[in-house]
């Protein structure tokens, strides 16, 4: 998404494809729900897909719940209110390690 803001075009391609390549190195020993379900007798296969449905759903919700620019654009807010909320959130940071050192200084 900054690459887009910045370079326009050509920084959503190159994320693009530096997304895509990162993704396919992570998935080199990824085995298939599918696969995983051929391997597994059939008795066992609703409780392997339930156990990766729970998973699945519980990562999702965890990712949400835990990124507040996700929650923002998952609350139907803007990509421009989300990149606004980012840039408002680092110079609040920025300023409250300002006054640490601040602060810091004085005491040492």
């Amino acid at each position: 998404m900054t690459g887009v803001i910045v370079a326009g075009p050509i920084g959503a391609v190159v994320g693009g494809a530096i997304g895509t390549a990162m993704a396919a190195n992570i998935a080199k020993n990824v085995v298939s729900l599918n696969d995983l379900l051929e391997e597994t007798p059939p008795g066992k296969r609703r409780e392997v897909l339930q156990l990766f449905q729970e998973s699945f759903k519980e990562e999702f919700v965890d990712t949400i719940q835990n990124n507040p620019e996700l929650k923002l654009l998952m609350g139907g807010a803007s990509i421009f209110g989300v990149m606004r909320y980012m840039v408002d959130k680092e110079l609040i940071q920025n300023d409250q390690l300002e006054r640490l050192d601040g602060i810091l200084r004085k005491v040492v």
